[in-house]
């Protein structure tokens, strides 16, 4: 599985001039549609009902895009929010997040970052969840991301 990613990523860099300059690391792909480019995306629950999700986005397509929603199987809320006193604090909830073309966008303790509340099961550290990122022009990409608890 690695090895596809890998390629696809190889091929995606290649066949998208705009993420020429916009080196990533191909082992940390995670998923990939139409010029999108997921890369390390990695969560941190310090709450029994609360993940925080962070990751790189990278789009290599012609336009940009937005992503509108955000949703997980193991949440009954989920959304986008960002950090607005410093690193984890003061976190307000925003509606959209606008991914650039050519660029990429970081999701960060610093930042915006996805939220999913209201977790319908109990994630231990090692977890992998899913998390489905819905964009505007590129529709739905799932990511698979890996949490680890700080209780």
């Amino acid at each position: 599985m690695k090895r596809l990613f890998t390629t696809l990523a190889v091929a995606a860099l290649v066949a998208s001039p705009a993420l020429a300059d916009e080196a990533f690391n191909e082992d940390a792909v995670a998923a990939m549609k139409d010029g999108i480019v997921i890369e390390a995306p990695w969560a941190v629950s310090m709450k029994d009902d609360e993940i925080i999700v962070f990751m790189t986005i990278h789009n290599g397509s012609e336009d940009s895009d937005t992503i509108k929603g955000i949703s997980s199987k193991v949440a009954d809320k989920a959304g986008i929010a960002k950090f607005e006193k410093g690193p984890m604090l003061n976190a307000k909830a925003v509606k959209t997040l606008d991914t650039p073309k050519g660029e990429a966008t970081t999701l960060d303790q610093d930042g915006y970052h996805l939220i999913l509340t209201e977790l319908t099961e109990e994630i231990v550290g090692g977890d992998t969840v899913p998390v489905t990122l819905e964009f505007e022009d590129t529709g739905e990409l799932e990511v698979m991301v890996s949490v680890a608890v700080m209780q």
